[in-house]
């Protein structure tokens, strides 16, 4: 029984509209896919068996991320959900909205000691970490390899410029280059494009547009230079690694 999802999105709808709707809808503009109960649970249906073959299919995506508010723990559902995930070891990336770590109750203290970001708002430097933080995962746990050669001076100068400017904010123009010739280079040759390819395509669109509206961070430039790495190691051989892939971001 395989998932058709990435990630199970475990939260308590009292902060819906002001935090989870918008996390949930920034995560999918990359292309990772949520399952999510508001949008999810088929009208009619029976929504504890619903829940419990959802979580089964839990087992085999990358995992859970769970928005803990103050009430998360109160809430049957969220219970649920959280000890199934426990029980079962399956990843969780807790981010902590508007609650501190002393507040995790002690049943759940194992939680404490995860990777983990505190946030306030969808404005606050803390939300794109935590997007930033989860495109990570989902890179790392995805690192296919798709063994298409793109040989030409073209795709080769594209690399130069990326090697030449991966420790610069400037590594996003250079890595969204190296992106749009990929695209250029499927469509030419009439393959689809893999949902992973399109993601790391989709992060370098998404991070161009911080770039210049001026909110590009570090933990943006992070991610870059890991998805600009392996847009160049799935579609072409390097004979030098340009860094280690295992340089993931802080």
């Amino acid at each position: 029984m395989n998932s058709k999802f990435d990630f199970f999105f475990s939260y308590s709808r009292a902060f819906y509209e002001d935090f989870s709707k918008h996390l949930i809808s920034d995560l999918s503009k990359y292309g990772v896919k949520l399952w999510v109960d508001i949008h999810d649970v088929p009208f009619g249906v029976n929504v504890l068996k619903h829940l419990r073959v959802i979580l089964g299919k839990t087992e085999t995506s990358l995992g859970a991320i769970l928005i803990l508010s103050e009430d998360f723990f109160s809430k049957e559902w969220c219970r649920i959900e959280l000890e199934y995930f426990l029980n079962k070891n399956i990843p969780i990336f807790p981010i902590l909205f508007r609650m501190a770590k002393k507040d995790i109750p002690s049943e759940y203290s194992y939680i404490k000691s995860l990777d983990r970001v505190s946030v306030s708002s969808i404005n606050d430097y803390n939300y794109q970490y935590a997007i930033n933080k989860i495109l990570a995962i989902y890179i790392k746990s995805n690192n296919e390899k798709f063994n298409i050669i793109i040989d030409n001076i073209i795709f080769d100068s594209l690399i130069h410029s990326f090697i030449e400017t991966q420790y610069k904010k400037s590594c996003i123009i250079s890595t969204n280059n190296i992106a749009r010739y990929i695209i250029y280079f499927y469509k030419t040759n009439k393959i689809p494009i893999p949902d992973f390819i399109n993601v790391l395509i989709n992060i370098t669109e998404i991070k161009l547009q911080h770039y210049f509206d001026g909110g590009f961070t570090q933990t943006d430039l992070n991610i870059t230079k890991i998805a600009g790495e392996i847009l160049i190691n799935c579609h072409t051989v390097i004979p030098n690694v340009l860094y280690s892939f295992e340089n993931n971001i802080n």
